[in-house]
């Protein structure tokens, strides 16, 4: 809707509405302008904690592939925990997985 991208357009829309309107009228629209907000607030919030989601996931995996060079090059395991900031019982599953291969 060409509201949506202009939005001169929605307050021109909204003033004609308001003085040509009735009460009625008028809170519906306002009900309306307050649930676009709402909703788009929420779409906001949504994307910005998935990004944050998924650049914490994505540096843990990079941890975890430091840790499984790192063992495979026989550094200690306190060394790791240092450096890659895994608790140990991470590491520990990691030498576990790696001895399974």
């Amino acid at each position: 809707m060409a509201e949506e991208k202009n939005q001169l357009l929605r307050k021109v829309r909204a003033e004609f509405v308001e003085l040509s309107g009735d009460e009625e009228t008028r809170r519906l629209e306002e009900l309306k302008d307050k649930w676009v907000r709402d909703y788009k607030s929420g779409v906001s919030y949504a994307r910005q904690e998935g990004l944050e989601q998924g650049l914490e996931q994505g540096e843990k995996n990079k941890s975890i592939e430091i840790a499984k060079e790192m063992l495979n090059n026989d550094i200690d395991t306190e060394m790791i925990i240092k450096c890659t900031k895994l608790a140990r019982e991470e590491i520990e599953n990691l030498k576990k997985a790696q001895k399974n291969l």
